[in-house]
C-alpha cells in the first residue's frame, strides 16, 4: 500500500516540476536538476508500478483514485502557475481544448473501468 502512494507521489512531484519548468523556463537548471532525470524517473516509476503494484489494480478504488489524482493535481498546478504569472511554452495551458478533452477522456475511461469492476464484484458476490 505504501509503495502505491510513493509511486503516485513521485510521479506527481516529477510532473509538477516539469510543469514549473515549462511555465517558468530555467527553473530546473537553477535548482540543478537535469530535465532528463525527471523523465527517467517517470519511466522507472511507470515500469515499477506495472511490475510491482499490478495486483492492487484489481481493487476498484484504485481505478478511480489514481486517474483523479493524475488529472486533478497537474490541472491544479497549472492553475496556480498561471495565477503566479507563468505562461506555458509547450502549449500545456488551461486554455488548451486538447488538454480538457484528454483530461475528460482519461476520467471517463477510468470511470468505465470503475463501473466494470463494480459490476464484476457484484456478480461475484
Amino acid at each position: 500500500m505504501k509503495t502505491y502512494w510513493l509511486i503516485i507521489a513521485v510521479l506527481l512531484l516529477n510532473l509538477s516540476l516539469l510543469l514549473v519548468n515549462d511555465y517558468f523556463p530555467g527553473t530546473l537548471a537553477e535548482l540543478g536538476i537535469p530535465a532528463w532525470i525527471l523523465f527517467v524517473v517517470i519511466a522507472v516509476m511507470i515500469v515499477f508500478s506495472w511490475a510491482i503494484v499490478k495486483p492492487r489494480r484489481e481493487k476498484k478504488r484504485y481505478t478511480i483514485i489514481f486517474p483523479a489524482l493524475m488529472v486533478g493535481v497537474p490541472l491544479s498546478v497549472m492553475a496556480i502557475l498561471t495565477v503566479l504569472g507563468g505562461e506555458s511554452h509547450n502549449g500545456f495551458s488551461l486554455a488548451s481544448p486538447v488538454l480538457w478533452v484528454g483530461a475528460a477522456a482519461a476520467l471517463w475511461i477510468s470511470w468505465l473501468e470503475y463501473t466494470r469492476a463494480s459490476e464484476k464484484k457484484s456478480g461475484n458476490a
